[in-house]
């Protein structure tokens, strides 16, 4: 899984940190011990910490028919490390994380700004939801995110790990246990290495300063004869660039990223070898290819490094049935160590020939958070991919084009919305809580004509927000949620205090209720699958002002099981479930204060209470009751018609 890897070797971890959570019958119902090691980066510098300073801050428990459990750490930074368990659709639950720090603590001269936020790059994937997960090899979570024009890196490297947050009974861990596949396979190679009469011989090869190498004795099962002892770094991925091909002065076809490629051969010493090779940015290649004119359908792109192992990396790309595909890509390159043979002298050339469609041939291609092409010995390993190899617009990228699934993370199964939980911070101090799912009801224009997608708000997501702001000279709170990639839901909590005149204190009697939705999204080929090709890539904004809808207390929290609808702009429109939000809170409990019930809870609560009633009295009222119920039904329907 793109941005989750194991990692081979020894790693100086602390020791035995466990995190717990408590039910309300203070029952542990999140358990998660680990040895980890967090090293951060700007790209200038490094830092590293452990999790000897976390502590538990919050959490939620995953009650019964419920799918998610959340689980929050702080440190004496105030930063707060969000792990989220979430259980799919095959039972099998996912591990997410998220960290917000504020860079200044950890790199000095960075200017103060607020926080930011860096997001996993690919879940960690557990066993089913009633077992205990448990991995002591070392494992790695990537995290990453970009604040004032400078990317942040957090690897989080875990070992000695055990966690299960979901079906945990009396607050003891489940006995059955689902062991990681890194120390299964650490097994069996330590159990054919047993069997082995023969060592495997230390390599003498030294290898290229860019270049990063793992050997394994060939075996017939494909299994390693022992884990190394030790691993040299992976090199990073290069900074981003653009590579462009030009015919009679004019681009034709670009592709951006930031690429590696790793090749899997045979050494001089008939071992199998896997090693990274870096691609260099355009300024350090010649950059060649075709272009398509008239009623060509075909095109190319060779990199031609200037130095270094690579000796040319080729693109081709073709459009079959209405479709632009890479159909096929080429590698020469030059291994150090590799087996030498009369034809080969350590110079490899692989081709792969796997078609991969990519979009419309009037579109562009993106994949901001990565992935790879590969077969069984060679891998195109990208990041920030944008690509279009037919009908670019002046030069230029067209303005409308398809994304990778991978940008947009797990997505909710039609009809299933996640129920979630949100919550805003100032230092320990918890100001916004908000829970339930969220779904909204989008038209666009389909290939069959105006139809209107449901998008549900989906389980990993991204939270900020102000504890002290204004809206309309109205004190107000700002919870700011991103999902989708680039799509940003803002909502505002405003009190009925004016900033000019009454000062700004949680007294009972003060009401306070939800101002304004802001919502930023785009038509993409993702979560809009018959979109056409016209409205792909476009990004669109609403705005819903001058709200005072699901009003409550200061002192108490609002809550709604029942679906809730506000009509947003351009027949746009958000709908709630199971929600329960606390706005103006204070101090650093994420509980939510008594509630206050929406009207259509309590007539359904008036609705069960008028049947009792009448089972209980007998068959003689039954004509009362159903005249009850008559006028129950009616009085729902009138509230179903009012638009929030």
């Amino acid at each position: 899984m793109a941005g989750f890897e194991t990692i081979f070797g020894t790693l100086s971890l602390t020791q035995g940190s466990e995190y717990k959570y408590m039910n309300d019958n203070n029952e542990t119902c999140i358990d998660a011990k680990m040895d980890v090691l967090f090293t951060l980066s700007n790209g200038n510098g490094t830092v590293k910490f452990d999790g000897n300073d976390f502590t538990v801050k919050s959490g939620d428990c995953a009650n019964e028919g419920e799918y998610q459990a959340v689980l929050n750490l702080g440190n004496s930074n105030e930063d707060l490390l969000a792990l989220t368990f979430n259980t799919q659709p095959d039972l099998s639950v996912n591990m997410s994380s998220m960290f917000i720090f504020a860079p200044f603590e950890f790199f000095p001269g960075t200017p103060i700004a607020t926080a930011t936020n860096l997001l996993d790059t690919g879940d960690l994937k557990f066993g089913s939801n009633t077992q205990l997960y448990q991995c002591e090899s070392t494992q790695r979570m990537t995290l990453t995110g970009e604040l004032e024009g400078t990317t942040y890196t957090m690897n989080m490297d875990m070992s000695n790990v055990q966690i299960q947050a979901f079906n945990i009974k009396n607050g003891n861990l489940s006995i059955d246990v689902f062991v990681c596949s890194a120390d299964q396979m650490t097994t069996v190679a330590q159990e054919t290495t047993k069997a082995t009469s023969e060592p495997t011989q230390p390599t003498t090869e030294p290898s290229a300063s860019n270049v990063t190498t793992e050997q394994t004795t060939v075996e017939p099962s494909n299994v390693t004869s022992g884990a190394p002892t030790s691993a040299p770094p992976i090199p990073p991925f290069p900074p981003k660039s653009r590579y462009e091909v030009t015919e009679n002065k004019i681009v034709c076809l670009i592709m951006e990223g930031s690429f590696q490629l790793k090749v899997t051969y045979t050494t001089k010493d008939n071992k199998t070898a896997s090693t990274i090779v870096v691609v260099p940015v355009s300024s350090n290649v010649i950059v060649t290819g075709t272009c398509a004119s008239g009623n060509e359908n075909s095109s190319s792109l060779t990199i031609r490094p200037k130095d270094g192992e690579i000796k040319s990396l080729t693109f081709n790309f073709e459009i079959m049935n209405g479709k632009s595909n890479l159909i096929s890509w080429f590698v020469d390159v030059k291994i150090p160590d590799a087996m030498e043979c009369k034809y080969q002298q350590s110079d490899l050339n692989y081709s792969v020939t796997d078609k991969v469609e990519l979009s419309s041939p009037k579109l562009y291609y993106k994949c901001d958070k990565g992935g790879n092409i590969s077969d069984s010995a060679l891998a195109f390993m990208y990041r920030d991919l944008k690509v279009q190899a037919f009908n670019l617009e002046d030069e230029k990228f067209s303005e409308n084009g398809v994304y990778c699934e991978a940008d947009f993370g797990p997505i909710p199964v039609p009809g299933c919305s996640s129920v979630n939980i949100y919550s805003v911070l100032s230092g320990n101090n918890t100001c916004v809580v908000f829970k339930g799912s969220i779904q909204f009801y989008i038209p666009y224009i389909s290939k069959t004509g105006i139809t209107t997608e449901v998008i549900s708000l989906p389980a990993v997501y991204n939270v900020s927000g102000k504890c002290n702001t204004t809206l309309n000279g109205l004190y107000s709170q700002q919870m700011v949620i991103r999902f989708y990639d680039a799509w940003i839901l803002t909502i505002y909590f405003s009190s009925d205090k004016h900033q000019e005149t009454d000062p700004f204190t949680a007294e009972a009697g003060v009401d306070n209720y939800i101002s304004q939705i802001e919502l930023k999204y785009d038509y993409n080929n993702v979560l809009y699958k018959d979109a056409v090709d016209s409205i792909l890539g476009k990004e669109m904004s609403v705005v819903a002002p001058n709200l005072n809808k699901l009003t409550t207390n200061y002192n108490k929290s609002y809550k709604c099981k029942k679906e809730t609808t506000i009509r947003l702009q351009n027949g746009l429109s958000m709908v709630t479930k199971d929600l329960q939000y606390q706005a103006f809170k204070t101090g650093q409990s994420a509980d939510f204060s008594t509630a206050v019930n929406c009207e259509r809870d309590e007539d359904d609560k008036h609705y069960l209470l008028y049947i009792a009633i009448g089972a209980a009295v007998g068959g003689c009222l039954l004509v009362v009751v159903v005249l009850v119920t008559v006028h129950v039904i009616n009085k729902r329907r009138k509230y179903e018609q009012l638009t929030l």
